[in-house]
């Protein structure tokens, strides 16, 4: 394949890998207020269908890693990243002005819609775009040492932020009672983004993928994946009886309360990190192919995450599924499969609208006349301020 085109492995594995955030969503949000019960079968179907979600985010980071340590960070590439947030922010912001009902939009939306990047409005733009910018000096970090040495680091980095906060909970508040709720160890989403780049570029840099087995990448897959259905029932479960264990026990059995069951298998809990390694190898093995509609169909993946993500654009998305009429049906599992497909569908194809209009024209803007200038003031300040400090 020629080396210019994109692997559509990894540009499907893009597109899966958001349906696992939609489908973790549409559980933790098109839910909310619902009470869920232990003898439903269809609760430890929804803890299944949820916790790919962070999964999804550790694959996304893993398939950035995988480029970036091989190009140069640009300037471009960082305003039409922003480009794109700010027009959805921007927009949503103006829908929910015209049409929610006073009182609903609130004031921290308002102020985080105007200022997406730096007030946190998507978490996981934020922290991306912290490290873009810190990737020149991760990858000449990481260029500069000797693969040992890049090992004891991922290994110390692993044990530190997913080893520990897995099999380590503490003691933490919550309203009334103790419970376990697990250990943070200094946990942050950025850090652990840093994280996943240092196991991604690994991947990239040493890993030798023909050497590696069908059987051996699928087994553990499959195998992590059980895990970490086993450990989220489990915990599960001790969300939803209040007499299972003193400390182990919540209040409150609205979905949004249960954070024992999210808590074991978030991004940086070890089986849900182990879960995506084992599935970006199997897609990284497959034989390379291009296909220029999974290409395209890909490039509105961050796309649809900024759409469906939206806090203001929550309040249209999921209310006309009505997916919690289905919590005792037998077709919740289909409906949960068929719902982020449907969203990742409508809203991918609202972001091609803008790629072929709106990005167009900001891509033009920013070629012709940000990007030189941009640049030109930013080597301008740090040269003044390497002259006045040094």
């Amino acid at each position: 394949m020629n080396h210019s085109q994109r692997n559509s492995n990894l540009e499907l594995l893009r597109i899966i890998a958001m349906l696992f955030i939609i489908a973790h969503h549409l559980v933790t949000f098109a839910l909310d207020g619902l009470p869920f019960v232990a003898d439903n079968l269809n609760t430890f179907v929804l803890y299944f269908i949820t916790m790919f979600g962070k999964m999804g985010v550790n694959l996304f980071i893993f398939i950035s890693a995988y480029f970036m340590i091989k190009s140069k960070f640009t300037l471009r590439k960082l305003l039409i990243l922003g480009g794109e947030v700010y027009f959805y922010s921007f927009l949503f912001l103006a829908i929910g002005i015209l049409f929610l009902t006073p009182g609903v939009l609130s004031i921290p939306t308002v102020g985080a819609s105007l200022l997406p990047i730096s007030h946190d409005l998507y978490w996981f733009v934020t922290c991306y775009i912290v490290l873009m910018l810190f990737s020149p000096f991760l990858n000449k970090f990481i260029n500069g040492i000797s693969k040992n040495t890049f090992i004891k680091v991922i290994i110390l980095s692993v044990l530190l932020w997913s080893v520990f906060p897995t099999i380590l909970p503490p003691m933490t508040i919550y309203p009334a009672q103790d419970v376990f709720i697990g250990n943070n160890f200094q946990y942050s989403p950025l850090i652990w983004f840093f994280v996943l780049y240092l196991i991604g570029s690994y991947i990239r840099l040493y890993v030798n993928v023909d050497k590696l087995t069908y059987n051996k990448l699928i087994s553990g897959f499959v195998i992590s994946v059980i895990i970490v259905f086993i450990g989220t029932c489990i915990f599960g479960f001790l969300d939803l009886n209040s007499t299972a264990h003193l400390y182990w026990s919540l209040p409150m059995t609205n979905i949004l309360d249960n954070t024992l069951y999210m808590s074991f298998f978030y991004e940086n809990k070890f089986f849900a990190l182990t879960a995506s390694i084992f599935l970006f190898l199997i897609f990284l093995k497959r034989k390379e192919f291009s296909n220029k509609y999974i290409n395209y169909i890909a490039g509105s993946a961050l796309g649809v995450y900024l759409i469906h993500g939206n806090p203001v654009v929550g309040g249209f998305t999921w209310p006309p599924f009505n997916f919690s009429s289905f919590y005792h049906s037998p077709y919740l599992i289909l409906m949960g499969i068929a719902i982020p497909i449907i969203v990742y569908m409508v809203c991918s194809g609202i972001d091609i609208i803008r790629r072929l209009t709106i990005e167009k024209l900001w891509i033009w803007i920013v070629d012709t006349k940000l990007d030189s200038i941009l640049s030109k003031w930013i080597n301008d300040i740090t040269n003044y301020l390497i002259e006045k400090v040094f």
